[in-house]
C-alpha cells in the first residue's frame, strides 16, 4: 500500500513542462540516430530547454503560488517557443514579416498564461494525464534511441578491400601540390543543358583554356557524398556486405561516417612522399574537420547542421533576417561558412609544400543562398524562384570563384604548377529525390533521373603531362582518378578499375550496392 500511495504521489509531480522542452530534442535525435550524431550536437541543447524549462517553472511558481499553474503555464510557452517556425512556414507568405507573428504568439501566450493563473483548481488535474503523454512520446523515442545502440557492433575498419599505396612506387624528384576541391552536387555539362537547359560550356572552355582536361563523360560512383567520398579517398569501390556486417542496421551510416574520419590511401601514400595533408570541411558534421589533417580549416561561428534543423521551428527564426551576421539565420550561416572556405583554401595555397590540399565545398548544395554576384538571397527569394534557377545562380557564382582561385593558384612558374583536381561527388537531385529522401526508390528511378543524379563535373590539371600521359580519359570516375595520377606521377603499380555506378535501394537499405552503369554510361 505504500508503494502505491508513492507511486500515487509521484505521478501527481508535475515533470510534464520538462518532458515537454526535452521532447523536441529528443525526437530529431532518434529520428537521425543513425545519421552518427555527435553527443554535443544534442545535449547541449537538450540541457539548455531542460534548464529554461524548470527556470520557467521556478518564476511562475514564485508568481502564482502554486507548482500546476506555474507548469502548465510553461508546458504552454514551451509549446509557443517551439513551434513558431512551423507556424512562420505555413503563413509566412501571407504576413508581412515576422513582427505579425511574433505579436500573434506574445498575445497567445499572454491569454493563455492568463487565463491558467485564474483557474488553481482545474490547472492540477491535468497533471496526472499530461505527464502520462509526456512520458510515453518520450518513451518512444528512448526506446528506439536504445534499440540502436544496444545492437552494437564492432567498427573494425571503413570496409575498403585493402588497396595500399603506402611505400610503393619510386621517390619523385618533383612532388608537384596537390588541390582536390569538391564542389558538393556539381553537374556535368551535359546534365545542366539537358536537366537545367543551362549551357555551362563558357566556364568549361575557361578552364580548357587554363589547361585543365575536362572529362565530360564522367559520373560519380555512388548517389551520395559520404559513400562517395570514402570510396574515391581509398582508391577503391566500397564492400557493400562487410560494412553492413560492422553497421547496426542497415540503416545505420555510422560505418561510413567512420571511414570519413579514418586515415585514408591517397593522404596516407603522399604523407609517405613528405606531403603536409591541408583540410577545409563544411558545415556537415561528419566532414567538418579530419583527424590526420596537420591544418584543419574549421570556421568556429557556424553550429552543426543537427542544430540548425532543431533550431527551425523554434521562436528563433524570428531572429533569422537580423542583421548580416544574425546568428539564428542558418541560411546566412552557410553563406558565411562558404565565403570563410572560399577564403581558407586561398590561405591553404600559400602555405609552404609540398603539401596535399583537400576542401568540401556545399557549392552547390541546397540552401540556395548565393546570387550569381556573390550577394546573399534570402528565403523569400529562393523560395520565390524555381529550384533549377536558384541552383544555376548558386553555380554561376561557383564558377566565378573557381576561375579566380585557378589563376592565382597557377600564377606561378610553370615547374612550379600543382595537380588540381574540380570535381563534384554527386550530381543534382532528381525531383522525386529532391521531394522525397527518406522515401525515394532508386530501383524505380528513371534513366533520366540516373543520368542527373551520376553526370558530374571533372576537371584536372596535370602539368607537365598531357591528359593521356596522366592517364585521363572522357569517363574516368572518382575511384579511378588517382589511381591514374599515382601511376603516372609517382611510378605507383595501380591499375585502373572498370567504371562503375551503384545505387542502392533507399535510405533504409544502403549498403544494398546495385551497379546501374549500363544505364547511366549507356
Amino acid at each position: 500500500m505504500r508503494t502505491r500511495g508513492w507511486l500515487h504521489r509521484a505521478s501527481q509531480w508535475p515533470i510534464y513542462p520538462l518532458m515537454a522542452a526535452a521532447y523536441p530534442v529528443i525526437f530529431l535525435y532518434g529520428q537521425n540516430v543513425e545519421q552518427a550524431v555527435a553527443p554535443y550536437e544534442w545535449l547541449v541543447p537538450l540541457a539548455i530547454s531542460l534548464a529554461a524549462a524548470a527556470v520557467s517553472i521556478g518564476i511562475f511558481r514564485l508568481a502564482t503560488g502554486d507548482w500546476q499553474r506555474a507548469s502548465l503555464i510553461t508546458t504552454v510557452l514551451v509549446a509557443l517557443f517551439f513551434s513558431y517556425g512551423l507556424a512562420w512556414d505555413w503563413l509566412g507568405k501571407m504576413l508581412l514579416g515576422h513582427w505579425v507573428l511574433v505579436i500573434a504568439w506574445a498575445l497567445v501566450g499572454v491569454t493563455a498564461a492568463a487565463t491558467i493563473w485564474r483557474m488553481p483548481e482545474r490547472a492540477g488535474k491535468v497533471t496526472v494525464g499530461l505527464n502520462a503523454v509526456g512520458g510515453l512520446l518520450l518513451l518512444v523515442n528512448v526506446v528506439m534511441i536504445g534499440a540502436f545502440f544496444l545492437n552494437v557492433r564492432v567498427i573494425a575498419s571503413n570496409g575498403m578491400s585493402g588497396v595500399t599505396a603506402s611505400g610503393q612506387g619510386s621517390q619523385p624528384v618533383k612532388r608537384p601540390d596537390v588541390y582536390w576541391i569538391i564542389l558538393e552536387e556539381y553537374g556535368s555539362g551535359r546534365v545542366l543543358q539537358d536537366y537545367f537547359n543551362y549551357d555551362n560550356t563558357p566556364f568549361l572552355d575557361a578552364l580548357r583554356q587554363r589547361g585543365f582536361y575536362v572529362a565530360d563523360d564522367a559520373t560519380a560512383n555512388y548517389l551520395k557524398t559520404a559513400h562517395s567520398v570514402v570510396s574515391s579517398r581509398n582508391m577503391d569501390y566500397l564492400d557493400g556486405p562487410k560494412l553492413e556486417a560492422q553497421a547496426k542496421t542497415a540503416s545505420d551510416w555510422g560505418p561510413i561516417y567512420h571511414g570519413l574520419k579514418a586515415p585514408f590511401e591517397v593522404q596516407t601514400f603522399l604523407n609517405s612522399l613528405g606531403y603536409r595533408f591541408i583540410y577545409s570541411g563544411m558545415y556537415w558534421q561528419p566532414m567538418a574537420t579530419h583527424p590526420a589533417a596537420e591544418i584543419n580549416y574549421v570556421y568556429d561561428k557556424a553550429t552543426s547542421e543537427f542544430i540548425d534543423v532543431l533550431e527551425q521551428p523554434t521562436l528563433l527564426r524570428a531572429l533569422e533576417g537580423l542583421g548580416t551576421a544574425a546568428p539564428f539565420d542558418w541560411r546566412r550561416n552557410r553563406w558565411d561558412w562558404t565565403n570563410w572556405q572560399l577564403e581558407a583554401i586561398d590561405r591553404a595555397s600559400e602555405l609552404a609544400g609540398p603539401k596535399f590540399v583537400h576542401a568540401q565545398l556545399a557549392l552547390d548544395h541546397e540552401p540556395y543562398v548565393f546570387h550569381p554576384d556573390g550577394s546573399f538571397v534570402s528565403a523569400t527569394d529562393e523560395h520565390s524562384r524555381p529550384h533549377e534557377v536558384d541552383y544555376i545562380d548558386q553555380l554561376k557564382f561557383t564558377n566565378t570563384q573557381m576561375l579566380a582561385w585557378v589563376d592565382k593558384v597557377l600564377n606561378v612558374p610553370a615547374d612550379q604548377r600543382p595537380i588540381i583536381i574540380l570535381q563534384a561527388d554527386e550530381g543534382p537531385w532528381p525531383p522525386g529525390y529532391r521531394h522525397d529522401e527518406r522515401g525515394f526508390d532508386w530501383t524505380t528511378a528513371s534513366t533520366d533521373d540516373l543520368k542527373e543524379k551520376f553526370g558530374i563535373l571533372s576537371a584536372f590539371y596535370v602539368p607537365s603531362k598531357t591528359p593521356a600521359q596522366a592517364g585521363l580519359y572522357p569517363s574516368i570516375t572518382p575511384v579511378n582518378q588517382f589511381r591514374a595520377l599515382f601511376r603516372s606521377y609517382f611510378d605507383l603499380d595501380l591499375p585502373l578499375l572498370p567504371d562503375r555506378n551503384y545505387i542502392w535501394p533507399n535510405q533504409k537499405d544502403i549498403y544494398t550496392l546495385i551497379d546501374v552503369s549500363d544505364k547511366v554510361q549507356g
